[in-house]
């Protein structure tokens, strides 16, 4: 490194004046020649010579106070020429400072030793800082209103799109500012840049009053006005007040107002899914809280809007209802989703936010929900029965919308009983219940989808018995056995009965498919559920010929009048040994029912006696070869039978949510051994929300429960905490 020396000056040391006063003469004069512009004149060594001198006799306090005396009145005598009109008032301070800065410049480049030994050892501002600091106090802090007033006149105006702003000359102004400096910063920053902030607020309140109308029209004018300001500011304020200035603007124009804005302009944008605007609403919203704030707002508007839709009630049919429903909520919530799309902003946040909302709303009423869920893919599944190819986008919205719901047991009570008519009756492709099946395992695990998995395995595996049985035995007509698994079916037990008589053909296929499957599986035995199957039978009534599928029991009724002209219905009862119960439903269901009147009965009424005659009704006419005919129920017995199914289903249900609570919190305490009940509590239910809600309710009785079955004990000393019995 090289260290600079300033040396005396040689061959000057004689004939000078030695005086302070003859000195400063030198001095005083050269300052008036620069200020009157004729440095030529001056000799710049004999000047630094000179005060090198006074320095060294010790006269460096008096000099510096003589120059900043003579400055202070170049100063105070320039101060006078600043006083223009108000436009020209800031052309005048800038030339005034550019003189000064280059007079001041000249001045302390023969002062140079004053600032090294004399500035320095007494810490004093060397003489060009000691200019700037009189500039600021002489003309600066003197001029400060007009010069303020002057500069946030012009920002306004360009604020507003004023054509002819003078960027250039508004930054010269702001670099005097920035770098005049004021006791521990910058001029700029004490003075001028809070004076900045406070009109800015100013500005922007009244911009925010006279524009606060219509929220869709203020959500585009503010950003308009926004970009504005930020491509205005960059052009003459460093980037920390750049970035201050517009913190200050969007805190008045968007967080101020955020309520008018949020709830009166967001309701109308996602109703009229105004991608631009609201687009335009997440680039103002951009910083986290703010963005916090849009988000709650947003789904508000989604639940409020989803709440809109209701149960087409003049529908006749349930299944119809539930479908209508279902379809318009997923379209709802991909129609958000598209409208979240284009506008690029923050996705996950956003797809998270309509999951939530649409999860808030659907589990309102969680079990119809989730009911409705799986009538709609019934439905679906039952309508494309005929192809393999499933539309992926309709896939995805039903998984998507079956894990927002709470209460999948529920679903997956109704989707067992649903998937195992469609499996009996081949009312669904296997592929695509398959894949909805591989779908629900990958959202809930194996565990969900056992039961289901077994259901088709049953199917697979009794059309292979049925391929060898035809082979080892044949079979007059199309004889189809499906063995089903008890555990995985979703079919109650009933209490033994005594098997129905079958008409002669059938019953040797019976026996011969038992003696087939026992040979097989040698210790099992065949239960068989008539009230499960169904019959195909051809018959050419007086006018038409129909080919009628019904069910096992209606199918054997029918079949009695091929060899009998008429009969009672006790008489049928004795014949066909079907049980009282479905021997009236059926005889109703094909005698009574308008579209399926087989038989005819005498006399013809609602109810059934003993004694009621049956015979077929040849008179019997469909629009299409094919009739199915479907089993009712006595009107006396319909409500019943529906509140008892209703009733025994929900208490199945709650049976097995009890099962699930007791094993999560045995499972909970194996791994913990003790634990108070509140935080067993959360920890079963965080196991079980993937399945259904936890009340309190259930849990508690749990806990009682399992402290019966001596799983678990209470702590002696403190009844709060649970400790597991091993």
């Amino acid at each position: 490194m090289f260290k600079i020396k300033i040396r005396a000056p040689e061959g000057l040391g004689s004939g000078q004046p030695q005086t302070f006063e003859s000195s400063w003469g030198i001095l005083d004069h050269a300052i008036d020649a620069i200020y009157d512009n004729q440095v030529n004149t001056l000799s710049f060594e004999l000047l630094y010579h000179t005060v090198y001198s006074m320095v060294l006799r010790k006269q460096g306090n008096e000099l510096y106070s003589n120059l900043r005396k003579a400055v202070e009145e170049k100063l105070f005598k320039a101060r006078g020429a600043i006083a223009g009109p108000d436009p020209e008032l800031l052309c005048d301070f800038l030339r005034v400072w550019e003189k000064q800065c280059d007079c001041l410049r000249l001045v302390s480049d023969f002062t140079m030793y004053l600032d090294r030994v004399y500035c320095k050892e007494n810490r004093v501002p060397y003489v060009y800082d000691l200019g700037l600091e009189l500039f600021r106090d002489t003309i600066m802090f003197p001029l400060k209103r007009e010069i303020h007033d002057l500069l946030i006149q012009q920002i306004n105006e360009a604020r507003l799109g004023g054509p002819h702003i003078d960027f250039e000359q508004l930054k010269k102004v702001v670099d005097v500012m920035e770098t005049l400096r004021d006791v521990d910063d910058t001029y700029f920053v004490h003075e001028f840049e809070p004076f900045l902030i406070r009109e800015t607020e100013c500005f922007y309140r009244n911009f925010a009053r006279n524009n606060i109308g219509n929220a869709v029209l203020y959500i585009q004018k503010i950003k308009t006005q926004l970009d504005i300001e930020s491509g205005l500011d960059c052009q003459f304020l460093n980037k920390d007040t750049s970035a201050k200035i517009l913190k200050v603007a969007e805190e008045i124009v968007i967080a101020e107002n955020t309520s008018f804005v949020l709830s009166d302009g967001l309701p109308q944008i996602l109703t009229e899914r105004d991608y631009s605007t609201l687009k335009l609403l997440f680039q103002l919203y951009h910083n986290p809280k703010d963005k916090s704030g849009l988000l709650k707002h947003m789904s508000q508007c989604m639940i409020k809007e989803a709440m809109l839709i209701e149960e087409d009630n003049t529908l006749k049919k349930k299944g119809q209802v539930a479908v209508k429903w279902t379809t318009e909520v997923m379209q709802l919530k991909e129609s958000f989703e598209k409208v979240f799309a284009t506008i690029g902003e923050d996705s996950a946040n956003i797809y998270n936010t309509i999951n939530e909302s649409f999860s808030t709303f659907l589990n309102q009423n969680g079990k119809k929900t989730a009911e409705y869920l799986a009538i709609y893919i019934d439905s679906f599944l039952r309508s494309s029965a005929t192809t393999d190819n499933i539309d992926q986008k309709w896939l995805e919205n039903t998984v998507s919308m079956f894990k927002l719901l709470r209460e999948k047991d529920v679903f997956e009570k109704v989707y067992k009983q649903q998937l195992s008519k469609r499996l009996l009756q081949q009312r669904s492709c296997l592929k695509t219940e398959k894949l909805v099946i591989t779908k629900m395992k990958e959202e809930m695990g194996i565990a969900f989808t056992s039961k289901l998995e077994g259901m088709f395995k049953d199917i697979i595996v009794s059309q292979g018995y049925k391929a060898k049985f035809e082979q080892s035995y044949g079979s007059p007509f199309d004889f189809e056995v499906n063995v089903l698994t008890p555990p995985c079916w979703p079919f109650q037990l009933t209490a033994l009965e005594p098997e129905a008589e079958l008409p002669p053909t059938l019953e040797r296929l019976k026996l011969d498919f038992e003696n087939f499957y026992i040979k097989n599986h040698s210790g099992r035995s065949l239960r068989w559920a008539y009230h499960l199957g169904s019959m195909e039978i051809g018959f050419h009534f007086s006018k038409s010929y129909h080919e009628i599928t019904m069910p096992v029991y209606a199918a054997l009724i029918f079949a009695l009048f091929e060899n009998q002209e008429e009969l009672t219905a006790e008489e049928i009862g004795d014949l066909t040994k079907i049980p009282d119960h479905e021997l009236l439903r059926h005889l109703l269901t094909i005698s009574v029912a308008p579209k399926t009147r087989l038989l005819k009965k005498q006399p013809f009424n609602k109810t059934v006696l003993p004694t009621d005659r049956f015979q077929v009704n040849h008179a019997f006419q469909a629009p299409t070869v094919k009739v199915k005919v479907l089993a009712v129920l006595p009107k006396s017995d319909a409500n019943v039978h529906h509140n008892t199914r209703i009733d025994e289903s929900m208490q199945d249900l709650l049976k097995e949510r009890k099962g699930c609570i007791d094993a999560a919190i045995v499972r909970a305490l194996k791994s913990l051994k003790a634990a108070s009940s509140q935080s067993l509590y959360e920890c079963v239910e965080s196991d079980l929300s993937n399945r259904f809600t936890v009340t309190a309710t259930l849990f508690d009785e749990s806990i009682e429960r399992l402290i019966e079955r001596e799983y678990i004990q209470r702590d002696p000393d403190d009844p709060s905490l649970c400790r597991y019995l091993p």
